[in-house]
Order: structure tokens, then sequence, then C-alpha cells
């Protein structure tokens, strides 16, 4: 019985000395809130994808792109799930690389209160937007798109976050705002209409996917290419198979599945692990816009595309 237990106890012992490995690398990616930007990387942990990768992933919320953009460089976290929000930080010379893309167009709608039948219709009206956010870039690069002046034919009004956008147009303060799912649907519901779907729109605007540092990418390669497979084979999931996609929007983003089927028919052409120079270059204008700087790096300066490239080739997609 005593050499049982004895044994038993170094069972335990070495379990516990185990490396951490054994169980999956543990990783921690940031994102700034759980909506459909962000589903192939929900969709790879919903269905165990980082852990056939050998990962432990903890998918954490990170509200600004700042603290993002520091716990990054401070180790806190080992890769964003953002392309945009870094790239001002980039810009200043910051050590942050994009590896890969989740969603290739703006998840975004431009919804209108009913009196409201074309863009032009918009001129001298206010419209919601979050100052220096991707809603305020991005309405000004549709009323470029539509030949108006984005800083004179509008007046717009910040307001941070979808649901008081919607509030605001029940109280007419404004008529317009550019909304994310769920936030569109329950807005359509409520009497609003959609007017126009960004993602018809710009339709190679690298929107999320996968960051990490040069330093992570010089000193812990297996780890990036690991990560990069699993977002890769989460995208793919994603396009693939829409109703698992739907059940993780009801799932982990809290939609009621009307508002999941429609988000999910929405994005899933948008759905590409493989971002493209224009379309990185695309959100780099947006981000410029919104927070009224000039972009000082190119966009192939601060991406490398080695380990999608052969995420796909390994699993036999073009």
């Amino acid at each position: 019985m005593k050499m049982r237990a004895h044994l038993v106890i170094a069972i335990v012992v070495l379990l516990l000395g185990c490396d951490s490995r054994a169980w999956g690398e543990s990783v921690r990616a940031a994102y700034p809130s759980a909506n459909v930007q962000f589903l192939p990387a929900f969709v790879a942990l919903d269905k165990a994808i980082y852990k056939s990768e050998g990962l432990d992933v903890e998918l954490v919320s990170v509200r600004s792109a700042p603290v993002a953009v520091q716990a990054i460089l401070g180790g806190q976290i080992h890769f964003i799930l953002t392309i945009g929000p870094q790239m001002p930080a980039i810009w200043e010379g910051m050590d942050i690389v994009l590896l890969a893309q989740q969603v290739g167009r703006p998840t975004f709608s431009l919804v209108v209160t009913p009196e409201i039948q074309k863009i032009s219709d918009l001129k001298g009206k206010k419209i919601g937007v979050s100052f220096g956010g991707s809603t305020y870039s991005g309405i000004k690069a549709l009323l470029e798109l539509n030949r108006m002046n984005p800083d004179k034919d509008v007046e717009y009004i910040n307001i941070p976050g979808s649901t008081p956008k919607v509030a605001a147009m029940k109280q007419g303060l404004i008529v317009a705002a550019l909304l994310a799912p769920p936030s569109d649907y329950v807005a359509v519901k409520s009497g609003f209409k959609r007017l126009v779907n960004l993602a018809e729109v710009f339709k190679d605007t690298a929107f999320t996917g996968l960051a990490a540092t040069g330093k992570t990418i010089r000193e812990n390669p297996p780890l990036v290419k690991k990560m990069v497979r699993a977002i890769v084979r989460g995208v793919i999931h994603t396009r693939e198979h829409p109703e698992d996609a739907i059940r993780v929007m009801i799932r982990h983003l809290r939609m009621e599945r009307e508002a999941a089927v429609d988000a999910y028919e929405m994005i899933r052409s948008a759905l590409n692990p493989l971002p493209t120079v224009q379309g990185v270059e695309l959100m780099a204008q947006w981000q410029s816009v919104a927070m009224g700087v000039k972009p000082k790096r190119k966009a192939t300066e601060y991406m490398d595309l080695r380990f999608v490239n052969e995420a796909l080739s390994e699993l036999g997609q073009k």
C-alpha cells in the first residue's frame, strides 16, 4: 500500500512539474468587443481548433486600442485581433506586425430614419459617430464616394457605442448612424432602415485579423505559426459551416437567432484569412481620417504573410 501511495504521489508531482505545453501553450489574444468582426476567433475557441493546434487560448476583451498596444508591447498579451486601431502606434515605430485577416470588409450598415431615401438626403443632417473610431472614418469614406463633402455637408454627433446611437435616433437627435450587428438588426426591427451595407461598398478592407510583435515572431515562430494556422482554420470553418457560426454567435456573442442569421449573411463573403496590401492600405486611410494623422509607413512594412500562406498551403487552400 505504501509503495502504491508513493507511486501515486510521484505521478502527481511529475504531472504538476510538467511543462504547461503538455496541456497546451498558454496564449492571450485581445479584442475590443465581442461581435461578428471577431467571429472566426470565437469559432476557433468553440470548435477546439486552438487546442488541436496545441494552444490554450484566452480571448481577452480590451476596450481601448492604446491599452491593447501597451499590453502587447509589455508582454501581457501575445496577439491583437484588430488591424486598424493599432496602426497609429505602428506609424510611430511600435513593433507590431499584421499576420492574418479574419474579416476583409467592414461589418457596418448605414441605418437611417424613414424619411432618408438616399445618401444625398443626409445633407445638412446630424449623423451619430464615435470620434476617432471606424464609424467616423467609415461614414466619411461613404460620403466622399457619393460625391458629398464629408467635412461640410453633414454634422457629426459624438455618440460612442451602437446602442446609444440607436437610442439617439429614437429621440430624433440624429437621422443616421453606422451600426454593427446586432444593433443594425435591432434598429431595423424598431422601424429604421438599412440604407447601405458597407461590406457591399468597400469589398477589400482589412477589418479584423491577427497581429503580434516582431519580437514574438522572431523569438517564438512555432507559437506564431500555430496561432496563425488556428485563425486560418477558424475563418475557413466559419465560412464553410454556417450553422456552427450561427450557434457561436448565439452562445458567445449573445445574439438572438434571427439577428445572428442576418449578421452571418452580411459577412460570409468577407471571411478571408489572407489580407491584401490594398485592403490594409484602405484601412490605413480610414484610421488616418479617424485620428487626423497621416500614415508614416507603407502597409508592406508591417505585414508578414509567411505564416498565413504556409497555413493555407498546408490546408490545401488556394
